[in-house]
Protein backbone atom coordinates (compact mmCIF):
# COMPACT_ATOMS: atom_id res chain seq x y z
CA UNK A 1 0.00 0.00 0.00
CA UNK A 2 1.08 3.28 -0.77
CA UNK A 3 2.67 5.43 1.41
CA UNK A 4 0.00 8.50 0.65
CA UNK A 5 -3.46 6.06 0.86
CA UNK A 6 -1.57 4.66 4.02
CA UNK A 7 -1.51 8.24 5.42
CA UNK A 8 -5.26 8.88 4.47
CA UNK A 9 -6.59 6.18 5.97
CA UNK A 10 -5.00 6.64 9.13
CA UNK A 11 -6.29 10.40 9.42
CA UNK A 12 -9.93 9.10 7.97
CA UNK A 13 -9.88 6.63 10.82
CA UNK A 14 -9.02 9.32 13.36
CA UNK A 15 -11.46 11.72 12.39
CA UNK A 16 -14.46 8.56 12.68
CA UNK A 17 -13.53 8.11 16.11
CA UNK A 18 -12.92 11.81 16.95
CA UNK A 19 -16.74 12.54 15.79
CA UNK A 20 -18.68 9.06 17.48
CA UNK A 21 -19.61 11.36 20.66
CA UNK A 22 -20.96 13.70 18.54
CA UNK A 23 -22.63 10.89 16.21
CA UNK A 24 -24.94 10.01 19.47
CA UNK A 25 -26.24 12.96 19.49
CA UNK A 26 -26.84 13.54 16.07
CA UNK A 27 -28.79 10.84 14.72
CA UNK A 28 -28.05 11.94 10.74
CA UNK A 29 -24.75 12.34 11.38
CA UNK A 30 -23.79 8.99 10.17
CA UNK A 31 -25.59 8.91 6.81
CA UNK A 32 -23.82 11.93 6.49
CA UNK A 33 -20.50 10.38 6.55
CA UNK A 34 -22.24 7.51 4.08
CA UNK A 35 -22.71 9.97 1.68
CA UNK A 36 -19.58 11.57 1.76
CA UNK A 37 -17.99 8.44 1.35
CA UNK A 38 -20.15 7.14 -1.59
CA UNK A 39 -18.87 10.64 -3.55
CA UNK A 40 -17.17 10.06 -6.60
CA UNK A 41 -14.02 11.31 -5.44
CA UNK A 42 -15.21 14.68 -7.61
CA UNK A 43 -15.14 16.60 -4.36
CA UNK A 44 -13.42 16.58 -1.19
CA UNK A 45 -14.72 15.42 1.67
CA UNK A 46 -15.34 18.11 4.39
CA UNK A 47 -14.27 16.49 7.43
CA UNK A 48 -15.42 19.40 9.57
CA UNK A 49 -18.67 19.47 8.06
CA UNK A 50 -18.89 15.81 9.78
CA UNK A 51 -17.23 16.26 12.61
CA UNK A 52 -19.49 19.33 13.74
CA UNK A 53 -23.09 19.41 12.83
CA UNK A 54 -24.63 22.35 12.00
CA UNK A 55 -26.07 23.61 14.54
CA UNK A 56 -22.46 23.49 16.27
CA UNK A 57 -20.83 24.71 13.36
CA UNK A 58 -23.19 28.40 13.05
CA UNK A 59 -21.72 30.61 16.14
CA UNK A 60 -25.41 32.33 16.21
CA UNK A 61 -28.12 31.15 15.48
CA UNK A 62 -30.62 33.01 12.48
CA UNK A 63 -33.06 35.64 13.83
CA UNK A 64 -36.84 34.49 13.22
CA UNK A 65 -38.08 35.57 10.46
CA UNK A 66 -41.65 36.73 10.07
CA UNK A 67 -44.05 36.04 7.22
CA UNK A 68 -44.58 38.69 5.04
CA UNK A 69 -47.48 41.12 6.75
CA UNK A 70 -47.05 39.89 10.19
CA UNK A 71 -46.26 41.36 13.64
CA UNK A 72 -43.97 40.94 16.07
CA UNK A 73 -44.99 39.58 19.12
CA UNK A 74 -45.05 42.00 21.85
CA UNK A 75 -46.66 40.99 24.76
CA UNK A 76 -46.10 44.32 27.12
CA UNK A 77 -48.21 45.63 24.06
CA UNK A 78 -51.66 44.45 25.42
CA UNK A 79 -53.72 47.24 26.68
CA UNK A 80 -56.27 46.93 29.54
CA UNK A 81 -59.42 45.65 28.44
CA UNK A 82 -61.54 49.05 29.98
CA UNK A 83 -61.98 52.57 28.69
CA UNK A 84 -58.29 53.48 29.25
CA UNK A 85 -57.53 55.46 25.64
CA UNK A 86 -55.22 53.47 22.89
CA UNK A 87 -51.59 55.28 22.75
CA UNK A 88 -51.60 58.03 20.66
CA UNK A 89 -51.42 57.67 17.08
CA UNK A 90 -48.33 59.41 15.38
CA UNK A 91 -49.69 62.11 13.16
CA UNK A 92 -46.12 61.38 10.86
CA UNK A 93 -47.29 57.90 9.90
CA UNK A 94 -50.33 58.87 8.55
CA UNK A 95 -50.35 58.92 5.08
CA UNK A 96 -53.37 59.56 2.33
CA UNK A 97 -54.72 55.85 2.62
CA UNK A 98 -52.76 54.87 5.26
CA UNK A 99 -51.28 54.65 8.66
CA UNK A 100 -48.72 52.12 10.36
CA UNK A 101 -46.59 51.32 13.05
CA UNK A 102 -45.14 48.77 14.55
CA UNK A 103 -48.78 47.31 15.74
CA UNK A 104 -50.99 48.28 13.60
CA UNK A 105 -51.45 48.22 9.89
CA UNK A 106 -54.65 50.37 7.84
CA UNK A 107 -54.67 50.97 3.99
CA UNK A 108 -57.79 52.27 2.83
CA UNK A 109 -59.74 52.25 -0.08
CA UNK A 110 -62.46 54.35 -1.72
CA UNK A 111 -64.99 53.27 -5.06
CA UNK A 112 -67.60 55.06 -6.73
CA UNK A 113 -70.07 53.79 -8.69
CA UNK A 114 -72.01 54.98 -11.74
CA UNK A 115 -74.83 55.86 -9.53
CA UNK A 116 -72.98 58.37 -7.07
CA UNK A 117 -72.93 55.48 -4.20
CA UNK A 118 -69.56 56.15 -2.76
CA UNK A 119 -68.03 53.15 -0.96
CA UNK A 120 -64.93 53.62 1.92
CA UNK A 121 -62.94 50.48 2.98
CA UNK A 122 -60.58 50.17 5.30
CA UNK A 123 -58.40 47.12 6.24
CA UNK A 124 -57.19 46.72 9.31
CA UNK A 125 -54.18 44.54 10.69
CA UNK A 126 -53.15 44.75 14.57
CA UNK A 127 -50.24 42.58 16.45
CA UNK A 128 -52.78 42.45 19.92
CA UNK A 129 -56.60 41.54 20.07
CA UNK A 130 -56.69 44.07 22.41
CA UNK A 131 -56.09 47.04 19.69
CA UNK A 132 -59.91 45.93 18.93
CA UNK A 133 -61.66 48.55 21.18
CA UNK A 134 -64.68 50.58 21.88
CA UNK A 135 -65.34 53.76 23.33
CA UNK A 136 -68.56 55.53 24.85
CA UNK A 137 -69.54 58.82 25.46
CA UNK A 138 -69.72 58.29 29.66
CA UNK A 139 -67.93 54.99 30.67
CA UNK A 140 -68.57 55.96 34.41
CA UNK A 141 -72.14 55.57 33.94
CA UNK A 142 -72.92 53.06 31.08
CA UNK A 143 -76.57 53.79 30.87
CA UNK A 144 -76.13 57.15 30.01
CA UNK A 145 -78.46 58.92 27.30
CA UNK A 146 -75.23 61.46 26.28
CA UNK A 147 -74.21 61.57 23.31
CA UNK A 148 -70.92 62.50 20.55
CA UNK A 149 -69.84 62.60 17.40
CA UNK A 150 -67.67 59.86 15.67
CA UNK A 151 -64.80 62.49 15.52
CA UNK A 152 -65.18 63.41 19.05
CA UNK A 153 -64.79 60.10 20.17
CA UNK A 154 -62.05 59.02 18.04
CA UNK A 155 -59.91 61.85 19.36
CA UNK A 156 -61.07 61.30 23.01
CA UNK A 157 -60.16 57.42 22.94
CA UNK A 158 -56.71 58.12 20.54
CA UNK A 159 -58.38 56.03 17.71
CA UNK A 160 -56.28 55.31 14.60
CA UNK A 161 -59.08 54.45 12.91
CA UNK A 162 -62.90 54.27 14.49
CA UNK A 163 -66.75 53.37 13.43
CA UNK A 164 -69.92 54.26 14.41
CA UNK A 165 -71.53 51.33 16.89
CA UNK A 166 -74.87 50.46 16.75
CA UNK A 167 -76.03 53.38 18.99
CA UNK A 168 -77.52 51.74 22.31
CA UNK A 169 -78.84 54.51 24.17
CA UNK A 170 -80.79 54.83 21.15
CA UNK A 171 -84.75 53.25 22.60
CA UNK A 172 -82.81 52.48 26.01
CA UNK A 173 -86.51 50.12 26.54
CA UNK A 174 -85.27 48.00 23.60
CA UNK A 175 -84.24 44.31 24.39
CA UNK A 176 -80.70 44.27 23.37
CA UNK A 177 -77.36 42.37 24.24
CA UNK A 178 -74.99 44.94 25.11
CA UNK A 179 -71.23 44.40 26.59
CA UNK A 180 -68.73 47.54 25.73
CA UNK A 181 -65.07 46.65 27.21
CA UNK A 182 -66.16 42.91 29.64
CA UNK A 183 -68.74 45.91 30.90
CA UNK A 184 -72.36 44.52 30.97
CA UNK A 185 -74.80 47.67 29.65
CA UNK A 186 -77.84 44.86 28.90
CA UNK A 187 -77.88 41.24 28.74
CA UNK A 188 -81.41 40.50 27.22
CA UNK A 189 -82.02 38.86 24.11
CA UNK A 190 -84.14 39.79 21.12
CA UNK A 191 -85.29 37.52 19.01
CA UNK A 192 -85.91 39.57 16.13
CA UNK A 193 -82.16 40.83 16.06
CA UNK A 194 -78.82 39.58 15.33
CA UNK A 195 -75.97 39.67 18.00
CA UNK A 196 -71.86 40.07 17.17
CA UNK A 197 -69.98 39.11 20.27
CA UNK A 198 -66.35 39.94 19.90
CA UNK A 199 -63.94 37.96 22.46
CA UNK A 200 -60.17 38.97 23.78
CA UNK A 201 -58.66 36.91 20.80
CA UNK A 202 -60.50 39.46 19.20
CA UNK A 203 -62.56 37.32 17.13
CA UNK A 204 -66.09 37.61 15.81
CA UNK A 205 -69.04 35.66 16.88
CA UNK A 206 -72.60 35.67 15.02
CA UNK A 207 -76.13 34.90 16.96
CA UNK A 208 -78.51 35.18 14.23
CA UNK A 209 -82.16 35.81 15.57
CA UNK A 210 -79.70 35.84 19.13
CA UNK A 211 -80.39 32.05 19.12
CA UNK A 212 -77.78 30.34 21.36
CA UNK A 213 -76.39 33.59 23.50
CA UNK A 214 -77.44 33.16 26.45
CA UNK A 215 -75.17 29.96 26.63
CA UNK A 216 -72.24 31.42 25.14
CA UNK A 217 -70.93 33.50 27.96
CA UNK A 218 -70.21 30.23 30.03
CA UNK A 219 -69.14 28.48 26.86
CA UNK A 220 -66.53 31.39 26.59
CA UNK A 221 -65.54 30.60 30.08
CA UNK A 222 -64.54 26.90 29.25
CA UNK A 223 -62.28 27.59 26.93
CA UNK A 224 -60.91 30.48 28.78
CA UNK A 225 -61.50 33.32 26.87
CA UNK A 226 -63.68 36.65 27.88
CA UNK A 227 -66.52 38.30 26.42
CA UNK A 228 -65.39 41.95 25.52
CA UNK A 229 -67.70 43.72 23.12
CA UNK A 230 -71.22 42.90 22.09
CA UNK A 231 -73.50 44.43 19.44
CA UNK A 232 -77.41 44.14 18.82
CA UNK A 233 -78.14 45.31 15.45
CA UNK A 234 -77.28 43.84 12.28
CA UNK A 235 -78.19 41.79 10.39
CA UNK A 236 -75.39 39.39 10.39
CA UNK A 237 -74.42 39.79 6.36
CA UNK A 238 -71.57 36.76 6.57
CA UNK A 239 -71.32 33.56 9.06
CA UNK A 240 -68.17 31.38 8.98
CA UNK A 241 -67.06 32.69 5.42
CA UNK A 242 -71.05 31.72 3.99
CA UNK A 243 -73.18 34.91 2.96
CA UNK A 244 -76.77 34.98 4.82
CA UNK A 245 -79.82 35.53 3.47
CA UNK A 246 -81.75 38.62 4.09
CA UNK A 247 -85.04 38.67 6.06
CA UNK A 248 -87.33 40.68 4.47
CA UNK A 249 -88.54 42.26 7.87
CA UNK A 250 -85.76 42.22 10.01
CA UNK A 251 -85.92 46.17 10.09
CA UNK A 252 -83.39 49.08 9.25
CA UNK A 253 -85.12 49.27 5.57
CA UNK A 254 -83.33 46.31 4.24
CA UNK A 255 -84.28 46.33 0.22
CA UNK A 256 -83.93 51.00 0.65
CA UNK A 257 -80.86 51.90 -0.77
CA UNK A 258 -79.38 53.25 2.24
CA UNK A 259 -76.16 55.20 3.80
CA UNK A 260 -74.72 51.67 5.29
CA UNK A 261 -71.71 51.02 7.79
CA UNK A 262 -70.44 47.45 8.63
CA UNK A 263 -67.74 45.74 9.91
CA UNK A 264 -65.97 42.17 9.23
CA UNK A 265 -63.41 39.69 10.38
CA UNK A 266 -61.04 38.64 7.47
CA UNK A 267 -58.70 36.15 10.00
CA UNK A 268 -56.58 36.48 12.92
CA UNK A 269 -56.26 39.65 14.07
CA UNK A 270 -57.74 41.09 10.40
CA UNK A 271 -60.79 43.11 9.83
CA UNK A 272 -62.23 45.53 7.39
CA UNK A 273 -64.35 48.44 7.97
CA UNK A 274 -66.69 49.86 5.01
CA UNK A 275 -69.10 53.02 5.00
CA UNK A 276 -71.05 53.04 1.91
CA UNK A 277 -72.11 57.25 1.63
CA UNK A 278 -75.66 57.74 -0.55
CA UNK A 279 -75.36 61.17 -2.20
CA UNK A 280 -78.74 61.76 -0.72
CA UNK A 281 -81.62 60.25 0.76
CA UNK A 282 -83.91 60.01 -2.45
CA UNK A 283 -83.27 56.01 -2.72
CA UNK A 284 -81.08 56.27 -5.84
CA UNK A 285 -78.13 55.67 -4.06
CA UNK A 286 -76.14 53.48 -0.75
CA UNK A 287 -76.88 49.56 -0.79
CA UNK A 288 -79.84 47.47 0.35
CA UNK A 289 -78.60 45.13 3.41
CA UNK A 290 -78.38 41.90 0.21
CA UNK A 291 -75.62 44.59 -1.63
CA UNK A 292 -74.21 44.71 1.41
CA UNK A 293 -73.66 41.35 2.34
CA UNK A 294 -72.60 40.90 -0.97
CA UNK A 295 -70.05 43.49 -0.73
CA UNK A 296 -68.37 42.27 2.18
CA UNK A 297 -69.09 38.63 1.07
CA UNK A 298 -66.99 39.64 -1.82
CA UNK A 299 -63.78 41.62 0.21
CA UNK A 300 -63.30 37.93 2.03
CA UNK A 301 -65.08 38.63 5.28
CA UNK A 302 -65.19 35.09 7.12
CA UNK A 303 -67.96 37.30 9.70
CA UNK A 304 -69.57 40.53 8.55
CA UNK A 305 -72.09 42.40 10.43
CA UNK A 306 -74.36 45.33 9.79
CA UNK A 307 -74.07 48.41 11.96
CA UNK A 308 -76.14 51.48 12.29
CA UNK A 309 -76.89 52.74 9.07
CA UNK A 310 -78.27 56.29 7.88
CA UNK A 311 -77.33 59.37 9.03
CA UNK A 312 -75.39 57.49 11.79
CA UNK A 313 -73.00 55.90 9.36
CA UNK A 314 -69.28 57.20 10.04
CA UNK A 315 -66.09 56.59 10.16
CA UNK A 316 -62.99 58.90 11.16
CA UNK A 317 -59.57 57.86 9.83
CA UNK A 318 -57.16 60.50 11.21
CA UNK A 319 -58.46 63.92 10.20
CA UNK A 320 -60.78 62.51 7.81
CA UNK A 321 -64.37 62.56 8.68
CA UNK A 322 -66.20 60.46 6.13
CA UNK A 323 -70.09 60.25 6.66
CA UNK A 324 -72.67 58.05 4.97
CA UNK A 325 -74.74 60.99 4.22
CA UNK A 326 -72.83 63.01 2.30
CA UNK A 327 -72.59 66.81 3.26
CA UNK A 328 -74.84 65.98 6.03
CA UNK A 329 -73.83 66.82 10.21
CA UNK A 330 -72.51 64.55 12.69
CA UNK A 331 -74.79 62.74 14.32
CA UNK A 332 -74.48 62.29 18.07
CA UNK A 333 -74.06 58.64 19.32
CA UNK A 334 -73.42 56.94 22.57
CA UNK A 335 -70.32 54.28 20.96
CA UNK A 336 -67.73 54.17 18.31
CA UNK A 337 -65.76 51.11 17.65
CA UNK A 338 -61.95 51.37 17.00
CA UNK A 339 -58.60 50.02 16.63
CA UNK A 340 -55.59 51.37 18.55
CA UNK A 341 -52.00 51.66 17.79
CA UNK A 342 -50.42 49.58 20.96
CA UNK A 343 -46.96 51.17 20.04
CA UNK A 344 -45.66 53.92 22.76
Amino acid sequence: MKMPVRVFLVLLCAAIIAMMPFAISSPNMLNDIKMELMNDGEDEIDFGRLIFNSAMAEDELEEETLDEGEFASHPEWALPLDFTPGCEPKAEQYTENGYEDESIRVKTEHQEMDDGTKIHIAYVHIADPSQLRTGVVNPEKLGSSKTASVSALAKKYNAVIAINGDNYVDKPEKTTFEYRMTNKIRSKTNRTKDILVIDDQGDFHLFPKSQGIKEFPNELKKMDRKLVNAFTFGPALVIDGELMEIDENYGYNPHGREPRAAIGQMGPLSYVLVVVEAKDRSGSSGFSQTKLGEFMHELGCKQAFNLDGGNSAEMVFGDQVIKGMAGGDERGLSDIIYFASAEQ
